[in-house]
């Protein structure tokens, strides 16, 4: 090859990779995909994304209904090879309004685990009530987690705080297990274990101990969860 034409393909090369760093370089995140305000839930989710799951409930006590929904990655469940494909999965919450469209009152893509990277007990489960949005995360198999964090509408920002998180860790064979609950709002931090007594079918304390943590003003978009 003439060193002329080694160089314009060196230049040729430079120019893909730097236009392809670019381009994700500028890839926005995935709450920048979303627009502000849209007449209904598929109008929010972005394309190559679909809906796992949703609920509703009034976040904000105007008495209309506005809802929670777990949105995951459309893709195959495995590539042509056999190999599994992460499948990411994201929250979106949405405002209701008189007008009968729908605002965006915020979204997270690194809270939740990949679909199917619990294992066996892999699984979401979002509820809205009196007024506290409520998302839970299960992973494991005999010995398992569960995560839940809790947001709450601040009345000043108009923006989803985190209030609260729980997290379970147990032996679902031995039934023994321990648990962690923090009040963001007050600092409190409760942490127990439990033997569970499967005649009275419920969970008896063996220990209990209360603790002070910082409080923290999470934004729903800047939590990040336990992968």
């Amino acid at each position: 090859m003439k060193p002329t034409k080694s160089i314009q393909l060196v230049a040729l090369l430079l120019t893909i990779v730097l236009h392809n760093s670019s381009q994700a370089q500028q890839t926005p995140p995935f709450g920048k995909k979303l627009p502000a305000t849209a007449p209904a839930l598929p109008d929010f989710v972005p394309r190559g994304w679909t809906v796992e799951s949703q609920v509703s409930g009034d976040l904000n006590g105007d008495g209309l209904t506005d809802i929670a929904a777990v949105v995951v990655e459309n893709k195959a469940t495995a590539d042509a090879s056999g190999t599994i494909n992460d499948r990411q999965r994201a929250l979106i919450v949405l405002l209701a309004s008189a007008s009968k469209a729908y605002s965006l009152l915020g979204s997270n893509d690194k809270l939740l685990q990949c679909l199917g990277c619990g294992g066996v007990k892999d699984g979401v489960n979002v509820t809205i009530k009196n007024g506290v949005l409520v998302v839970s995360q299960y992973s494991g198999s005999r010995e398992y987690s569960i995560y839940t964090w809790r947001f709450r509408l601040d009345a000043g920002s108009q923006r989803l705080q985190m209030i609260g998180i729980d997290e379970e860790d147990a032996d679902g064979m031995v039934g023994r297990g321990s648990t962690v609950s923090t009040n963001l709002l007050t600092g409190q931090k409760i942490s127990e274990t439990y033997q569970y007594d499967q005649n009275r079918d419920r969970k008896v304390i063996l220990s209990s101990k209360k603790s002070k943590v910082a409080k923290s003003t999470t934004l729903l978009e800047d939590a990040v969860g336990s992968q």
